[in-house]
Protein backbone atom coordinates (compact mmCIF):
# COMPACT_ATOMS: atom_id res chain seq x y z
CA UNK A 1 0.00 0.00 0.00
CA UNK A 2 2.09 3.24 -1.22
CA UNK A 3 0.09 5.25 0.67
CA UNK A 4 1.35 4.40 4.13
CA UNK A 5 4.85 3.57 3.02
CA UNK A 6 5.69 6.60 0.75
CA UNK A 7 5.10 10.27 1.90
CA UNK A 8 3.11 12.20 -1.37
CA UNK A 9 5.86 13.40 -3.91
CA UNK A 10 8.78 11.52 -2.25
CA UNK A 11 9.40 13.94 0.43
CA UNK A 12 11.21 12.70 3.22
CA UNK A 13 10.60 12.56 6.96
CA UNK A 14 12.70 15.79 7.49
CA UNK A 15 10.62 17.88 4.95
CA UNK A 16 7.45 16.53 6.07
CA UNK A 17 8.23 17.42 9.76
CA UNK A 18 8.96 21.06 8.14
CA UNK A 19 5.76 21.09 6.45
CA UNK A 20 3.65 20.59 9.29
CA UNK A 21 5.39 23.54 11.08
CA UNK A 22 4.90 26.01 8.39
CA UNK A 23 1.41 25.28 8.20
CA UNK A 24 -0.02 23.52 10.97
CA UNK A 25 -3.55 23.35 9.16
CA UNK A 26 -2.36 21.73 6.45
CA UNK A 27 -4.20 18.29 6.58
CA UNK A 28 -2.12 16.75 3.40
CA UNK A 29 1.11 17.98 5.22
CA UNK A 30 0.19 16.05 8.30
CA UNK A 31 -0.87 13.06 6.79
CA UNK A 32 2.39 12.87 4.65
CA UNK A 33 4.36 13.33 8.09
CA UNK A 34 2.16 10.13 9.05
CA UNK A 35 2.72 8.25 5.98
CA UNK A 36 6.52 8.98 6.39
CA UNK A 37 6.96 7.86 9.91
CA UNK A 38 5.27 5.05 8.96
CA UNK A 39 7.65 3.97 5.98
CA UNK A 40 10.46 4.92 8.22
CA UNK A 41 9.49 2.13 10.71
CA UNK A 42 8.05 4.86 13.53
CA UNK A 43 4.18 4.17 13.16
CA UNK A 44 3.61 4.79 16.94
CA UNK A 45 4.72 8.33 16.46
CA UNK A 46 2.40 8.35 13.20
CA UNK A 47 -0.86 8.08 15.70
CA UNK A 48 -0.70 11.63 16.73
CA UNK A 49 -0.70 13.41 13.11
CA UNK A 50 -3.22 11.48 12.26
CA UNK A 51 -5.36 12.02 15.24
CA UNK A 52 -4.88 15.93 14.72
CA UNK A 53 -6.00 15.30 10.99
CA UNK A 54 -9.06 13.16 11.54
CA UNK A 55 -10.10 15.98 14.40
CA UNK A 56 -9.79 18.19 11.17
CA UNK A 57 -11.77 15.82 8.65
CA UNK A 58 -13.20 12.98 10.60
CA UNK A 59 -14.11 11.27 7.60
CA UNK A 60 -11.11 11.92 5.70
CA UNK A 61 -10.23 8.21 3.71
CA UNK A 62 -6.46 8.36 3.38
CA UNK A 63 -6.74 9.50 7.56
CA UNK A 64 -8.81 6.47 8.50
CA UNK A 65 -6.17 4.07 6.15
CA UNK A 66 -3.15 5.38 7.93
CA UNK A 67 -4.69 4.80 11.06
CA UNK A 68 -5.28 1.07 9.85
CA UNK A 69 -1.93 0.88 9.10
CA UNK A 70 -0.34 2.24 12.78
CA UNK A 71 -2.82 -0.30 14.13
CA UNK A 72 -1.89 -3.21 12.13
CA UNK A 73 1.63 -2.27 12.71
CA UNK A 74 0.92 -2.90 16.69
CA UNK A 75 -0.84 -5.85 15.84
CA UNK A 76 -4.18 -4.72 16.61
CA UNK A 77 -5.89 -6.11 13.76
CA UNK A 78 -9.29 -6.28 14.32
CA UNK A 79 -9.07 -2.41 15.21
CA UNK A 80 -7.41 -2.11 11.87
CA UNK A 81 -9.78 -4.31 10.05
CA UNK A 82 -12.37 -1.96 11.69
CA UNK A 83 -10.06 1.63 10.19
CA UNK A 84 -9.57 0.37 7.08
CA UNK A 85 -13.96 -0.31 6.37
CA UNK A 86 -14.22 3.00 7.46
CA UNK A 87 -12.00 4.11 4.98
CA UNK A 88 -13.26 2.49 2.28
CA UNK A 89 -17.00 3.94 3.01
CA UNK A 90 -15.79 7.12 3.24
CA UNK A 91 -14.35 6.51 -0.11
CA UNK A 92 -15.50 3.34 -1.95
CA UNK A 93 -13.01 4.19 -4.59
CA UNK A 94 -9.88 3.38 -2.88
CA UNK A 95 -8.11 0.42 -3.30
CA UNK A 96 -5.69 1.37 -0.96
CA UNK A 97 -8.25 1.38 1.88
CA UNK A 98 -9.93 -2.38 0.66
CA UNK A 99 -5.87 -3.26 0.32
CA UNK A 100 -5.67 -1.98 3.96
CA UNK A 101 -9.17 -4.44 4.89
CA UNK A 102 -8.07 -7.28 3.01
CA UNK A 103 -4.57 -7.64 4.47
CA UNK A 104 -5.92 -7.53 8.28
CA UNK A 105 -8.66 -9.62 7.32
CA UNK A 106 -6.05 -12.04 5.97
CA UNK A 107 -4.66 -11.96 9.11
CA UNK A 108 -7.35 -12.99 10.95
CA UNK A 109 -8.41 -15.92 9.05
CA UNK A 110 -11.19 -14.19 7.50
CA UNK A 111 -10.61 -15.64 4.33
CA UNK A 112 -13.87 -14.43 2.81
CA UNK A 113 -13.73 -10.89 3.83
CA UNK A 114 -10.54 -10.83 2.90
CA UNK A 115 -11.02 -12.39 -0.74
CA UNK A 116 -13.76 -9.70 -1.42
CA UNK A 117 -11.83 -7.33 -0.33
CA UNK A 118 -8.66 -8.16 -2.16
CA UNK A 119 -11.04 -8.50 -5.15
CA UNK A 120 -12.34 -4.71 -4.90
CA UNK A 121 -8.55 -3.57 -4.52
CA UNK A 122 -8.10 -5.78 -7.72
CA UNK A 123 -11.22 -4.59 -9.84
CA UNK A 124 -10.49 -0.90 -8.77
CA UNK A 125 -6.81 -1.30 -9.47
CA UNK A 126 -6.49 -3.31 -12.37
CA UNK A 127 -2.77 -2.78 -12.27
CA UNK A 128 -2.02 -3.91 -9.10
CA UNK A 129 0.17 -7.15 -8.99
CA UNK A 130 -0.18 -7.04 -5.35
CA UNK A 131 -3.88 -7.17 -5.04
CA UNK A 132 -3.64 -10.16 -7.51
CA UNK A 133 -0.89 -11.64 -5.03
CA UNK A 134 -3.12 -10.63 -1.90
CA UNK A 135 -6.29 -12.62 -3.61
CA UNK A 136 -4.18 -15.53 -4.60
CA UNK A 137 -3.03 -15.96 -0.72
CA UNK A 138 -6.33 -15.20 1.07
CA UNK A 139 -7.66 -18.31 -2.05
CA UNK A 140 -5.25 -20.59 -0.50
CA UNK A 141 -6.01 -20.16 3.25
CA UNK A 142 -9.70 -20.63 1.78
CA UNK A 143 -8.11 -24.33 0.33
CA UNK A 144 -9.08 -22.40 -2.96
CA UNK A 145 -6.03 -23.65 -4.72
CA UNK A 146 -6.42 -23.92 -8.01
CA UNK A 147 -8.28 -20.25 -8.31
CA UNK A 148 -5.59 -19.40 -5.97
CA UNK A 149 -3.04 -20.45 -8.84
CA UNK A 150 -4.80 -18.44 -11.43
CA UNK A 151 -4.51 -15.35 -9.31
CA UNK A 152 -0.50 -15.87 -9.02
CA UNK A 153 -0.37 -16.20 -12.54
CA UNK A 154 -2.56 -12.59 -13.42
CA UNK A 155 0.26 -11.12 -10.74
CA UNK A 156 2.87 -12.47 -12.80
CA UNK A 157 1.00 -11.39 -15.96
CA UNK A 158 1.34 -7.74 -14.82
CA UNK A 159 5.04 -8.20 -13.03
CA UNK A 160 6.71 -11.53 -15.17
CA UNK A 161 9.25 -10.61 -12.25
CA UNK A 162 7.45 -10.76 -9.13
CA UNK A 163 9.47 -13.31 -6.87
CA UNK A 164 6.71 -13.53 -3.96
CA UNK A 165 4.38 -14.54 -7.09
CA UNK A 166 6.79 -17.08 -8.37
CA UNK A 167 7.38 -18.11 -4.83
CA UNK A 168 3.87 -18.34 -3.50
CA UNK A 169 3.01 -20.28 -6.48
CA UNK A 170 5.34 -22.66 -6.29
CA UNK A 171 4.00 -23.33 -2.42
CA UNK A 172 0.50 -23.71 -3.30
CA UNK A 173 1.73 -26.27 -6.16
CA UNK A 174 3.51 -28.53 -3.83
CA UNK A 175 0.45 -28.54 -1.75
CA UNK A 176 -1.42 -29.50 -4.92
CA UNK A 177 1.29 -32.50 -5.18
CA UNK A 178 2.42 -31.43 -8.67
CA UNK A 179 6.00 -31.32 -7.60
CA UNK A 180 7.72 -30.68 -11.21
CA UNK A 181 5.41 -27.42 -11.71
CA UNK A 182 6.56 -26.25 -8.26
CA UNK A 183 10.10 -27.12 -8.69
CA UNK A 184 9.83 -24.71 -11.70
CA UNK A 185 8.63 -21.64 -10.02
CA UNK A 186 11.28 -21.76 -7.41
CA UNK A 187 13.62 -22.37 -10.25
CA UNK A 188 11.92 -19.09 -11.52
CA UNK A 189 11.97 -17.62 -8.24
CA UNK A 190 15.82 -18.14 -7.77
CA UNK A 191 16.31 -16.65 -11.29
CA UNK A 192 15.39 -13.47 -10.08
CA UNK A 193 16.65 -13.56 -6.14
CA UNK A 194 19.14 -16.30 -5.94
CA UNK A 195 19.09 -15.55 -1.47
CA UNK A 196 15.90 -16.18 -1.00
CA UNK A 197 15.74 -18.51 1.69
CA UNK A 198 12.35 -19.48 1.43
CA UNK A 199 12.61 -20.35 -2.38
CA UNK A 200 15.07 -22.70 -1.38
CA UNK A 201 13.49 -24.61 1.50
CA UNK A 202 10.17 -24.91 -1.23
CA UNK A 203 12.41 -26.17 -3.84
CA UNK A 204 13.95 -28.66 -1.39
CA UNK A 205 10.56 -29.72 -0.39
CA UNK A 206 9.73 -30.46 -4.18
CA UNK A 207 12.78 -32.21 -4.63
CA UNK A 208 12.20 -34.18 -1.77
CA UNK A 209 9.08 -35.68 -3.07
CA UNK A 210 10.40 -36.92 -5.93
CA UNK A 211 12.65 -38.43 -3.96
CA UNK A 212 15.93 -36.71 -5.04
CA UNK A 213 17.13 -36.66 -1.45
CA UNK A 214 20.92 -35.61 -1.98
CA UNK A 215 19.52 -32.23 -3.94
CA UNK A 216 17.00 -31.57 -1.29
CA UNK A 217 19.61 -31.72 0.95
CA UNK A 218 21.63 -29.46 -0.33
CA UNK A 219 18.66 -26.98 -1.07
CA UNK A 220 17.64 -27.31 2.77
CA UNK A 221 21.62 -26.58 3.79
CA UNK A 222 21.76 -23.63 1.09
CA UNK A 223 18.61 -21.89 2.67
CA UNK A 224 20.05 -22.67 5.98
CA UNK A 225 22.97 -20.63 5.25
CA UNK A 226 21.01 -17.94 3.86
CA UNK A 227 18.65 -17.49 7.12
CA UNK A 228 19.95 -19.41 10.11
CA UNK A 229 16.68 -18.53 11.79
CA UNK A 230 15.09 -20.56 9.75
CA UNK A 231 12.79 -23.42 11.01
CA UNK A 232 11.36 -24.49 7.93
CA UNK A 233 14.89 -25.33 6.41
CA UNK A 234 15.72 -27.44 9.37
CA UNK A 235 12.53 -28.96 9.22
CA UNK A 236 12.92 -29.74 6.01
CA UNK A 237 16.76 -31.47 6.35
CA UNK A 238 15.86 -33.56 9.30
CA UNK A 239 12.93 -34.79 6.92
CA UNK A 240 14.87 -35.22 3.76
CA UNK A 241 17.67 -36.97 6.30
CA UNK A 242 14.84 -39.35 7.93
CA UNK A 243 13.75 -40.06 4.22
CA UNK A 244 17.13 -41.65 3.61
CA UNK A 245 16.68 -43.79 6.17
CA UNK A 246 19.15 -41.86 8.60
CA UNK A 247 16.37 -40.91 11.15
CA UNK A 248 19.07 -40.70 14.29
CA UNK A 249 20.75 -37.98 12.66
CA UNK A 250 17.08 -36.73 11.71
CA UNK A 251 16.46 -36.96 15.24
CA UNK A 252 19.14 -34.76 16.32
CA UNK A 253 19.15 -32.67 14.15
CA UNK A 254 15.50 -31.73 15.02
CA UNK A 255 16.24 -32.17 18.81
CA UNK A 256 18.92 -28.98 18.23
CA UNK A 257 16.22 -27.16 16.12
CA UNK A 258 13.74 -27.57 19.04
CA UNK A 259 16.15 -26.37 21.81
CA UNK A 260 16.76 -23.44 19.88
CA UNK A 261 13.17 -22.66 19.08
CA UNK A 262 10.99 -24.11 22.06
CA UNK A 263 7.83 -22.99 21.06
CA UNK A 264 8.16 -23.77 17.46
CA UNK A 265 4.80 -26.64 16.39
CA UNK A 266 6.41 -27.19 13.11
CA UNK A 267 9.68 -27.98 15.04
CA UNK A 268 7.50 -30.87 17.15
CA UNK A 269 5.45 -31.80 14.45
CA UNK A 270 8.53 -32.49 12.35
CA UNK A 271 10.05 -34.10 16.04
CA UNK A 272 6.51 -36.22 15.84
CA UNK A 273 7.20 -37.36 12.53
CA UNK A 274 10.53 -38.85 12.78
CA UNK A 275 9.72 -40.61 16.45
CA UNK A 276 6.87 -42.44 15.20
CA UNK A 277 8.80 -43.73 12.49
CA UNK A 278 11.63 -45.04 14.89
CA UNK A 279 8.31 -46.87 17.11
CA UNK A 280 8.82 -44.70 19.91
CA UNK A 281 5.16 -43.89 19.68
CA UNK A 282 4.29 -42.30 23.23
CA UNK A 283 6.65 -40.09 22.71
CA UNK A 284 5.02 -39.11 18.89
CA UNK A 285 1.85 -38.42 20.34
CA UNK A 286 3.53 -35.89 23.20
CA UNK A 287 5.62 -34.05 20.79
CA UNK A 288 2.24 -33.99 18.31
CA UNK A 289 0.10 -32.90 21.36
CA UNK A 290 2.71 -30.26 22.33
CA UNK A 291 2.32 -28.87 18.72
CA UNK A 292 -1.42 -28.58 18.96
CA UNK A 293 -0.27 -26.68 22.04
CA UNK A 294 1.43 -24.41 20.65
CA UNK A 295 -0.59 -23.41 17.51
CA UNK A 296 -4.16 -24.76 17.93
CA UNK A 297 -4.95 -22.76 14.71
CA UNK A 298 -3.11 -24.84 12.38
CA UNK A 299 -6.07 -27.92 10.98
CA UNK A 300 -2.31 -29.75 9.35
CA UNK A 301 -0.86 -30.13 12.66
CA UNK A 302 -4.66 -31.03 14.43
CA UNK A 303 -5.15 -33.22 11.91
CA UNK A 304 -1.60 -35.03 12.13
CA UNK A 305 -2.34 -35.15 15.87
CA UNK A 306 -5.82 -37.53 15.07
CA UNK A 307 -4.02 -39.83 12.68
CA UNK A 308 -1.01 -40.39 15.19
CA UNK A 309 -3.82 -40.91 17.77
CA UNK A 310 -5.23 -43.35 16.08
CA UNK A 311 -2.30 -45.33 14.67
CA UNK A 312 -1.41 -45.71 18.29
CA UNK A 313 -4.63 -47.09 19.63
CA UNK A 314 -5.45 -43.41 21.36
CA UNK A 315 -8.28 -42.50 19.13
Amino acid sequence: MEIMLTPAGGRGLAACKRAVRRDPGDIKARLDYASALIGAGRAGEAAAPIDKALRMDPGRSEALALRGAVLMAARKRTKAAQAFEAAAAADPGSAEAHMGRAMACAMLGRHADAIESFGEAARLDPSSAAARIGLGDALSGADRLAESIAEYDKALRLDPDSVAAHAKKGYVLLSMGRRRRALAAFARALRIEPELAAAHVGRGHALLGMKRHRKALAAFARAMRLDPDSTEARCGRAEALDDLGRPREALAAIDRAAARWPRSADVRHARSVILYGMGRTDEAVAACEEAVRLDPDDKGIAKALAEVRRLAGRA
